[in-house]
């Protein structure tokens, strides 16, 4: 009885040490960026994500997560349609732009993690603060960073759309 007593003990502390599964539900992925002297917005779909968090236990967690290019939205088709060719996206080639945390940590009242971000092939190390807030069972991860779409080859050397856009990531998750 006492073999069975520290082995359920010990298994409790293994449940407790790991980080919490969450599972996306609602969720809003857009952009900004300036062309032509003026701000365009969009969207993406199709997010597949898989969030292990724990504030307490950084180490433990991971985020990650991928959108399917061909969901962009812009509210003009043309533009859309455009996005996916070579000189953008290139969807036919790259069907995923992706995400996956390095590193999570605090920063502030808030967190932050350094992400792999790949975008046609091209993998760079960003920084992008978040906020989590729980309640109960339920969380919000709410981030939002800058980048460089050339860094990524998106748009080549257009003198007219800026070379920095920021993507706002909001998901509600379930525990």
């Amino acid at each position: 009885m006492k073999t069975i007593l520290l082995f359920l003990a010990f298994m409790l502390q293994v449940v407790a040490m790991k980080a919490q599964t969450w599972k996306p539900g609602d969720y809003e992925i857009s952009f900004k960026i300036r062309n032509a002297g003026l701000n365009v917005t969009g969207r993406f779909t199709g997010l597949r994500a898989n969030l292990i968090f724990d504030p307490a236990d950084l180490a433990k967690s991971s985020l990650s997560a991928s959108v399917d290019v061909t969901s962009i939205k812009t509210g003009i088709r043309k533009r859309d349609d455009d996005l996916q060719e070579e000189q953008y996206f290139n969807s036919a080639r790259y069907k995923l732009i992706e995400m996956k945390s390095a590193k999570l940590y605090k920063k502030g009242d808030k967190y932050a993690g350094m992400f792999n971000v790949t975008i046609k092939g091209v993998t760079k190390l960003v920084e992008v603060p978040f906020e989590f807030n729980r309640n109960g069972s339920n969380a919000e991860f709410k981030g939002s960073f800058n980048i460089n779409r050339r860094d990524y080859g998106v748009g080549g050397n257009s003198m007219i759309m800026s070379d920095d856009l920021t993507v706002n990531i909001r998901i509600n998750a379930k525990g």
